[in-house]
């Protein structure tokens, strides 16, 4: 009886684990549709799953020619790799990506004619964004980093947002800005 009882426990809490996992997975490819929706463009590329979000820069940085070899990776495990035309990889939080994505909109609307119909455009764009972040927020395993393969603009290389899922070892690329001189 004890056996039997100790089997239905372990099916329940492995069944339990496969719906948190696919439903962790799902409320993520959500938040990404809803982030991409309002980016210029965007990547995923599959990486080798690992703890440590440095490797799975280097890799991703490799896989994407941003870097020829390892030794090309200039990591400084801050955000600081946001400045300018830079070519530096760093990590970044929550709040920093979500800055991030906020400010290019906040540009895109200085930019624009400033009409209504852009203030309407930033609004619905705004709200997107924080409906992402804020499922991006509930997940675990989710990182943030930074890296120069954003946007060209005028022969510099900018940064962009990475974001990272470290269970899956897949690091999806939002860049905002769009390329162009």
């Amino acid at each position: 009886m004890k056996a039997l009882i100790f089997t239905m426990t372990m099916l329940l809490s492995i069944n339990s684990f496969a719906k948190d996992a696919n439903y962790t997975s799902r409320k993520l490819q959500y938040a990404l549709e809803i982030l991409t929706s309002i980016t210029e463009e965007s990547k995923v590329t599959q990486v080798q799953p690992n703890k440590d979000i440095k490797a799975m820069m280097i890799e991703y940085g490799i896989k994407e020619g941003a870097l020829e070899s390892a030794e090309d990776f200039n990591w400084v495990n801050d955000n600081s790799a946001w400045e300018g035309d830079s070519t530096k990889w760093g990590t970044d939080t929550l709040e920093g990506a979500k800055s991030y994505v906020i400010s290019v909109l906040e540009q895109r609307l200085e930019y624009s004619d400033n009409n209504s119909a852009d203030k309407v455009v930033f609004a619905d764009n705004y709200m997107k964004a924080q409906h992402a972040f804020s499922l991006l927020n509930e997940l675990k395993g989710i990182q943030y980093g930074v890296g120069p393969v954003g946007a060209v603009q005028c022969g510099g290389q900018y940064a962009a947002l990475l974001i990272i899922d470290t269970f899956t070892g897949t690091i999806y690329t939002i860049i905002m800005e769009a390329s162009g001189c």
